[in-house]
């Protein structure tokens, strides 16, 4: 699994990569290919350092705020950044259990949703990615990273359906198509 964190500077935004085993050991790739997550839109403890790469200093502080916090509108973006932490650095029974308690806490959000629905693609359940991603796609904000990667999953959908493109080097056409 290739994974890249990019930073953007007063957005508080973060975006992971990730592709599957099969497109990166396919092809060389580049980070726009990939799916994308995002930290939260608030500042909140540790989403810096999540941002920065930062991740097991991230997870700890976020975890620390997590506990000290009982209000689920700041108990939403904590939960966003650890299931993106979690998601980088490849854990995902954390990564399963933050990502889901930030789509079942507070007001449902399009952040939430496509995390979400990244974590399940990378465990290979494309039809619930695909539930997340059509959810994440009847809100407003962060619609071009939404579409991005509904097509991704979209084309690995169809190609897993199609019993002819299942092999490992027909897979990396995803890859080479998305460029």
């Amino acid at each position: 699994m290739k994974i890249a964190i990019k930073s953007y500077y007063p957005a508080a935004l973060a975006l992971l990569t990730i592709m599957s085993a099969s497109q990166a050991s396919a092809t060389d790739t580049t980070a726009a290919s990939g799916l994308k997550v995002k930290t939260s839109v608030v500042e909140v403890i540790g989403v810096r350092e999540i941002e920065s790469g930062k991740f097991a200093q991230g997870i700890r502080k976020s975890k620390a705020a997590l506990v000290k916090t009982s209000n689920q509108s700041l108990r939403k973006p904590l939960l966003d950044n650890l299931c993106v932490a979690h998601l980088a650095i490849n854990n995902m029974q954390q990564a399963n259990q933050y990502c889901q308690a930030a789509v079942n806490t507070g007001k449902a959000s399009v952040v939430s949703y496509n995390n979400r629905a990244v974590m399940h693609y990378v465990q290979g359940n494309l039809e619930a990615s695909l539930e997340d991603l059509d959810v994440a796609s009847h809100f407003r904000q962060f619609q071009n990273m939404v579409a991005g990667n509904l097509k991704i999953v979209n084309q690995h959908n169809i190609l897993s359906n199609n019993d002819g493109l299942k092999t490992e080097e027909d897979s990396s056409l995803v890859a080479i198509t998305n460029r």
